[in-house]
């Protein structure tokens, strides 16, 4: 996460889970164009987005939760490093439109992500407008 990125989200109330949720999640990764599937602890959470932790290391990528987590459905997987055995991450929530969002569930519906996705700049481009619209409400 970036000074400026941590220092707009250092003032947001986050909230301890004080019994973690387990949730599965597809992750379609930005250096790699491969989706993984993970199955993670949500130990924390905010308006904008949640904290994970889960047993291996998670590349950043367009995040996809099976089950809705706070109303949220996607988000961009920002952060990721170890802590101790564990590895902790940051997921920031993003609303897409009804189009984008049939796109890009039709990218995590295939059975393995082989080659990239078909249009990435199209998904890349909205989640970054969808990020910008949060950022300046």
């Amino acid at each position: 996460m970036s000074e400026k990125e941590e220092n707009r989200t250092r003032g947001i109330q986050r909230y301890r889970l004080t019994s973690p949720r387990t949730y599965s999640l597809d992750v379609i990764g930005f250096a790699q164009p491969t989706q993984t599937e993970h199955v993670v602890r949500i130990v924390d959470f905010s308006v904008v987005g949640v904290g994970i932790e889960l047993a291996e290391r998670i590349e950043p990528g367009l995040v996809y939760f099976k089950e809705p987590v706070g109303g949220q459905k996607f988000g961009v997987l920002i952060w990721s490093k170890q802590l101790g055995d564990r590895y902790r991450a940051g997921i920031k929530f993003v609303v897409l439109s009804s189009e984008e969002e049939v796109h890009f569930l039709e990218q995590v519906k295939q059975p393995h992500l082989d080659a990239a996705p078909r249009a990435p700049d199209k998904i890349i481009a909205s989640l970054l407008e969808s990020i910008q619209r949060e950022t300046n409400r």
